[in-house]
């Protein structure tokens, strides 16, 4: 089954299964109020309003939450779906027009994409999601942005941005010794293997090529490690039982050395660990909370200054494990250790967004602590600012 934020193969049709020259279907409107909660930092939105916007990948965690704050400002948003998509129900929270089709399907996504202004590709095979084959991750997400584009060189000179979403799951980041200089957008070559990495490093050029040969108007927005509503209490790294599942079956020293360290902080029942390297220096991750991708979409979205470039998108800053995991063990009332991991190249990563700063006055305002305090709030009381990434969870 594909992942909601994909398209799988059938016939372009709309939500109420009318045929394509039928009209679009508006779904009812949002109940009480909408709030993207980033009002203390965000900068006003485009001058332009009453936009038309195709969203692909409307349904997922970032998608939903950019069509609620694009619905709010007053754009008409058309979001791309495959038929079936059980997540399509969350969007009848919004104003918006659902298209149903096929990302593999040109004719589909020129139907979808007819009179628009603004493109959103978000819609892609996920590695989260799935599972997929080899094949669907290259068909899903490299034809489709291929479809995308080609959409758009025929809305030309209507189509005034398209902004793609990539993902820093292109770089190699994870090396012996860590990265201690932080990541600009060309520091690190593109050389990531896995299928879902390198159809991304495909779609960023393919982007290149259409922005040089056909005068697309497009940007690369290349994400962080992305967290929904609620999503950091369950972040695996966090965990001691992660550890000991990556290393319990090792056979080499080192990795038979630290699942021993482990094991005597196992008392069989879940533990928080602050994750050092072999110095004993913590981790280093640069993630990025939805709301701050929301309001890089906000902040970029028609901005010429931006066409052709390609932007890393986080947080404000990197967080490591010794600020992070205390914290988080003393709202969750659980216990933590520090523990350091020989055997295994370090998380130790953090990123450069001057970029994004100078080129679209890009101001992210959720660190690790906010983040935090969100997912514990949205688990305990559910509803919010954040649209989850799926229904049957909290909200």
């Amino acid at each position: 089954m594909p992942h909601p934020s994909c398209a799988s193969s059938c016939c372009a049709r709309l939500v109420d299964g009318s045929l394509l020259e039928s009209p679009l279907r508006v779904l009812g409107p949002a109940q009480g109020s909408i709030s993207h909660g980033r009002s203390d930092i965000l900068p006003p939105h485009s001058k332009e309003s009453n936009l038309q916007i195709l969203i692909t990948g409307i349904t997922g965690r970032v998608g939903a939450n950019i069509a609620r704050a694009f619905i709010a400002s007053g754009h008409q948003v058309r979001g791309f779906v495959w038929p079936g998509d059980r997540q399509t129900a969350k969007l009848k929270i919004l104003e918006a027009e659902i298209f149903e089709g096929d990302l593999r399907s040109l004719e589909d996504v020129k139907a979808a994409a007819e009179g628009c202004d603004w493109i959103f590709h978000l819609g892609a095979a996920f590695q989260a999601g799935g599972p997929f084959t080899d094949e669907q991750f290259f068909d899903i997400n490299v034809k489709g942005t291929f479809n995308v584009l080609e959409a758009a060189v025929g809305l030309k000179p209507k189509l005034k941005h398209l902004i793609f979403s990539s993902t820093d799951a292109t770089m190699q980041k994870y090396i012996p010794g860590g990265i201690p200089e932080p990541i600009t957008e060309t520091s690190l070559p593109l050389v990531t293997t896995s299928w879902y990495g390198y159809s991304k490093i495909l779609g960023e050029h393919l982007i290149d090529r259409y922005v040089r040969a056909d005068g697309v108007p497009a940007t690369v927005f290349r994400f962080a490690y992305v967290w929904g509503a609620g999503e950091v209490l369950n972040f695996p790294q966090f965990k001691l039982s992660h550890f000991l599942k990556e290393f319990g079956g090792r056979k080499d020293a080192d990795g038979k050395a630290t699942y021993a360290a482990l094991k005597r902080l196992d008392n069989g029942s879940e533990k928080l660990v602050i994750a050092c390297d072999e110095n004993g220096r913590p981790y280093k991750k640069h993630c990025v909370e939805v709301r701050d991708l929301v309001h890089a979409f906000e902040a970029a979205a028609g901005k010429p200054s931006t066409y052709g470039k390609t932007y890393h998108v986080g947080a404000p800053s990197a967080f490591t494990w010794d600020e992070a995991v205390p914290y988080l063990a003393e709202k969750l009332e659980m216990p933590h250790a520090r523990i350091n991991i020989r055997g295994a190249a370090p998380t130790y990563y953090e990123y450069d967004m001057t970029a994004a700063v100078r080129d679209f006055a890009y101001s992210p305002g959720i660190d690790i602590f906010k983040t935090i305090d969100e997912a514990i709030r949205f688990e305990r009381d559910g509803g919010g600012d954040l649209i989850p990434a799926r229904l049957g969870t909290s909200g």
